[in-house]
């Protein structure tokens, strides 16, 4: 039986929303289901809302009982309309954000930390991680934002290092992620960097024992009704919680996360906003990331232990600019590097400065075109050393090679194309059958969790011969020192990833990155896009090639996606609302 695609639980649950409406109030009905299914249009796509006309206010005014204000099914927001559970969603987020803003961490021992901020940000460039890092200090919620290559996993290693030698007991410290193969190569990515400054033992072994895991470990979440252990009345047990590609976590995940995590809990969130958002509702991210803007107050108090800090002072900052940083400086892709002159101009939508790059870097970026057959054969040669060993059974060199380089599509349709082109490409030189369904070197990845065999949504395996069983294949996966093996029996749901999608490439890096054009036409909505170029570009570490020509990257340069969302509008209210609580239970005199 075909797996449900989103687009068909979207229309099943308009359905059963209109089907209710009907039921319970047949004579609103009539007005209100056009706007119902107009605002899971919307929800499919990401947006939290729609835009209204004055004649829609005025129909909808006219149904007091089904749109409204809160508690209504359909919230009416001046001229937004916003779906009751999508509008409760952002307002209870808003609120949990706010919370932790405002809550109360263990004091830090601020001369300690400005001599240890001094060594251990004292190389070249480094001046945004140290400013970062410092403020993260300061604030108990804060987003930590940057391209490829800025440092934000090292920024955090050093500011876990600031908070683990604050004096008192170790602080208790998660790293999560979307994903398992974002959360694995976070902990990757901070056990080296533990290793770069100078840790007091205690401290770096601490850091060391840290293991990545999902969102969805960290909270327990079970199937079938996918209810979390962790939550408000639960909270985790948890002094510092890093969440690493932020981007990726929708409304309801992050709502989720941020009611299990305790007052006074730091919560330090990693990403970049220029890239592709949730695949879910909402853009979270994107709302939190603005200027860095300091009041009076925190610019002093960050002052006396970085005199030198280069954060902008206003008098009136907006809700929140103070808890977010960006990192600018790449220390990976310089200004002679392809990759990070593509992808800056990328992200400034500059189209025509951003196809000159290819003329200017053509050792590290390249044009191709050809048809599926032709991509087929080409990727077939560009993975001569993973095939060479496959056939020889070396499972390790095998997984080294994989990754060299990866196909990336903006439609699952177009990934799942591409991979029957290649089995085909594979049949023909002797690496697959046609009547089997599984072959050495076959690449895979799990497409629905798996608690009981700790394999996740994406996470990647490889088939290849089992040792143990003679003449038998089995799934392969990463495990700590190692593979672990799965017999393919007990293989979970999932899907041959010789090619992915962009949003399924995301918390990963290849040596080489190609990226083939949509099949639908040039100047689709829903083709390619600034965001989605902009993420298969920086998965790259050192060549990207597009599949396709001018117009239609020109064009994926130039279409710029936003979501609609009110989040930060809501927080901007929740925190209007707490000083307004503080004033009133100020003593008078």
């Amino acid at each position: 039986m075909p797996q449900e695609t989103a687009a068909d639980l979207n229309q099943a649950a308009a359905d059963a929303a209109i089907e209710l409406l009907q039921r319970h109030a047949p004579e609103e009905a009539a007005t209100a289901v056009p706007y119902v299914r107009k605002l899971f249009e919307a929800l499919s796509d990401g947006h939290a809302f729609i835009w209204l006309n004055d004649a829609d206010v005025a129909a909808l005014r006219q149904i007091p009982g089904v749109a409204g204000g809160s508690g209504m099914p359909l919230i009416l927001s001046g001229k937004r309309l916003f779906l009751g559970r999508v509008w409760q969603l952002e307002r209870d987020l808003a609120q949990e954000i706010v919370r932790l803003a405002a809550a109360k961490t263990e004091p830090v021992d601020w001369m300690q930390a400005g001599q240890n901020l001094a060594q251990w940000f004292a190389g070249a460039n480094s001046e945004g991680q140290r400013d970062a890092a410092a403020l993260a200090l300061r604030q108990p919620f804060i987003l930590i934002s940057g391209g490829p290559g800025t440092g934000k996993t090292t920024t955090v290693a050093k500011l876990l290092g600031l908070l683990c030698s604050n004096g008192g007991r170790l602080p208790r410290i998660a790293l999560a992620a979307p994903t398992g193969k974002a959360a694995a190569h976070m902990a990757r990515a901070l056990h080296h960097a533990a290793g770069t400054f100078g840790l007091p033992d205690t401290v770096r072994r601490h850091l060391l024992q840290l293991e990545g895991q999902t969102v969805h470990r960290l909270l327990k979440l079970r199937p079938p009704q996918m209810q979390p252990a962790f939550h408000r009345e639960q909270p985790l047990p948890l002094d510092v919680l890093v969440i690493d590609e932020a981007s990726m976590l929708d409304l309801a995940l992050m709502l989720q996360l941020l009611r299990a995590v305790p007052s006074g809990c730091r919560v330090i969130l990693l990403g970049d906003e220029n890239q592709l958002p949730s695949v879910g509702a909402g853009a979270v991210l994107a709302e939190l990331a603005q200027e860095t803007l300091l009041n009076t107050a925190t610019a002093q108090e960050l002052s006396a232990m970085l005199p030198r800090h280069g954060f902008k002072v206003s008098g009136n900052p907006p809700p929140l600019s103070a808890n977010t940083a960006r990192l600018h400086f790449s220390h990976r892709f310089g200004d002679n590097s392809g990759i990070g002159c593509l992808a800056r101009a990328i992200a400034a939508g500059d189209a025509e400065n951003a196809w000159a790059q290819f003329a200017c870097f053509p050792d590290t970026l390249g044009v191709r075109e050809g048809s599926l057959k032709q991509q087929a054969e080409a990727f077939y040669e560009q993975q001569a050393a993973y095939w060479q060993a496959v056939v020889s059974g070396d499972v390790e060199q095998a997984f080294r090679r994989q990754t060299d380089t990866v196909v990336l599509a903006a439609w699952r349709e177009d990934a799942a194309a591409f991979n029957e082109a290649y089995r085909r490409c594979l049949h023909r030189h002797g690496l697959a059958r046609a009547d089997a369904p599984w072959f050495a070197g076959q690449v895979v990845m799990v497409s629905r969790n798996d608690y009981a065999l700790d394999l996740f949504n994406g996470d990647i395996g490889l088939i290849l011969p089992d040792p143990s069983r003679p003449g038998t294949l089995a799934a392969y996966f990463p495990a700590a020192g190692g593979q672990r093996t799965v017999p393919l029996s007990r293989l979970p749901a999932h899907e041959t990833a010789f090619a992915i999608t962009v949003h399924k490439s995301q918390g990963s890096e290849y040596g080489e990155v190609w990226l083939l054009p949509p099949s639908a036409p040039d100047g689709s909505p829903h083709g390619l896009n600034r965001a989605l170029l902009y993420t298969a570009v920086t998965r790259a570490r050192e060549r990207f090639v597009f599949w396709g020509g001018r117009t239609a990257f020109k064009t994926a340069c130039a279409t710029q996606e936003n979501r609609r969302s009110a989040l930060r509008e809501m927080i901007a209210r929740e925190t209007e609302k707490q000083v307004g609580t503080l004033v009133q239970s100020m003593p008078s005199f």
